[in-house]
């Protein structure tokens, strides 16, 4: 397992200078319908069991609207690789989970100091949740450094009285004795530095594409097939149908784009799906497909078969989806609200909005919808050298590497 590498002033040989990381996450592999969180840390935890670490992940048994099964939690924390260790508890309730986004998993709370025990660095998932809350006590009582992923949620969007109280409670202070806040964009580090964290304690740690996820692609044609797709051109919206996520935006943009377009709004129902329906009904649109949540095969095909893929968010913190888009060589639009906004503006084959903005953006998708696919492929090179998982892994390493001691024989 040994490797010879130099990290932090470390070059050993015989001596490996892998590390124990914990990750401690609400939610994990399989729970997919909880956006992009589970999927990152996912790749991010695999890919350093992978490069030699011993990663342990401490998480709920939540599988989105459905509880994981026990199956399933054997299938998961089997498979990958063995310096991969999952642990999943029992939530009280899946739907407090899901729904509110209230995770109470009792034995996570009882046993994790004895789960932490050992392990070189903490890295807590998510902000405001119990289960970071305990593990930011564990690490203070065990003397662990640890680092927090907010992943986006910095804000207080929705239900703000109770998340003022929890960051008087526990947030100010969790964000406050962290060794490090890791933003996946300079939108988050700005909203850090709104928070009250030093600049100097942030890192950039984006989520990750892998490449080799591209490579083989379906079919063109295959997911308009399935579907009876027959118009020429196919607009795609791809996230959870929240408020947040501004389907309905988009839906408004879709009246002014002619009979040649057809709207498809692929996701799972997160809180908005019953007002969405209600106002394609009321438009009387009849070129809008409702598909529900796609799993990454059938992702990839509504991908490729799309002419552009919109990103309306009225808030949103990274914007997973446009770099998967681009990857496909699919053009994008995006809203201004979008963390990677201002990294992929003016590219080939991507054209920010100004968020909210109805008119900019039925605009921007009809310029858009005559762009060819040979547009976008400089862009996807971008993409897969700047975000790659081995890229976000060497990050991911010397941050947790500032804060470990020393290489340790394993």
């Amino acid at each position: 397992m040994a490797r010879n590498r130099a990290r932090d002033g470390f070059l050993d040989a015989g001596v490996s200078l892998e590390m124990r990381i914990a990750f401690v996450i609400p939610y994990f592999a399989e729970a997919w319908e909880y956006g992009g969180p589970p999927r990152s840390a996912y790749e991010l935890a695999l890919g350093l069991a992978r490069r030699g670490h011993i990663v342990k992940v401490l998480t709920t048994d939540t599988g989105g609207r459905v509880r994981l099964s026990p199956r399933q939690r054997v299938d998961i924390s089997t498979a990958g690789h063995e310096n991969l260790r999952i642990r999943h508890y029992r939530n009280i309730s899946n739907r407090l989970a899901f729904r509110n986004r209230l995770f109470i998993a009792p034995g996570l709370s009882v046993n994790i100091r004895k789960d932490l025990a050992g392990y070189d660095v903490v890295h807590i998932h998510e902000l405001r949740s119990m289960t970071s809350v305990s593990a930011y006590r564990a690490a203070l009582d065990l003397r662990l450094p640890y680092v927090v992923s907010p992943h986006g949620g910095l804000r207080r969007l929705g239900k703000g009285s109770l998340k003022t109280v929890f960051d008087l409670l526990w947030g100010r202070s969790m964000l406050g004795r962290a060794r490090a806040l890791l933003a996946v964009s300079k939108l988050e580090v700005d909203q850090a530095s709104g928070f009250g964290v030093n600049k100097d304690r942030i890192r950039i740690l984006p989520n990750p594409v892998r490449p080799e996820s591209y490579r083989d692609l379906p079919d063109r044609g295959t997911f308009r097939e399935k579907w009876q797709i027959k118009t020429p051109k196919l607009v795609l919206f791809l996230g959870r149908l929240n408020q947040i996520k501004g389907a309905d935006l988009l839906v408004r943009a879709f009246a002014g784009l002619g009979s040649e377009a057809h709207l498809v709004i692929a996701g799972p129902d997160d809180g908005e799906e019953a007002a969405l329906r209600k106002q394609v009904a009321a438009e009387r649109y009849g070129r809008v497909t409702f598909v529900g949540f796609l799993d990454h095969a059938a992702k990839l095909a509504a991908l490729v078969d799309s002419d552009v893929c919109v990103v309306p968010s009225r808030n949103e913190i990274f914007g997973m989806v446009a770099l998967e888009s681009l990857m496909c060589e699919t053009p994008v639009v995006m809203s201004s609200a979008c963390g990677l906004a201002t990294e992929l503006d003016g590219r080939p084959g991507v054209s920010v909005f100004a968020a909210g903005d109805v008119p900019d953006l039925a605009q921007k998708i009809g310029t858009a919808l005559g762009r060819t696919r040979d547009s976008v492929s400089d862009t996807a090179r971008m993409v897969e050298a700047e975000f790659s998982l081995d890229a976000t892994l060497d990050k991911a390493e010397s941050v947790y590497g500032e804060f470990v001691s020393g290489p340790r024989q394993i």
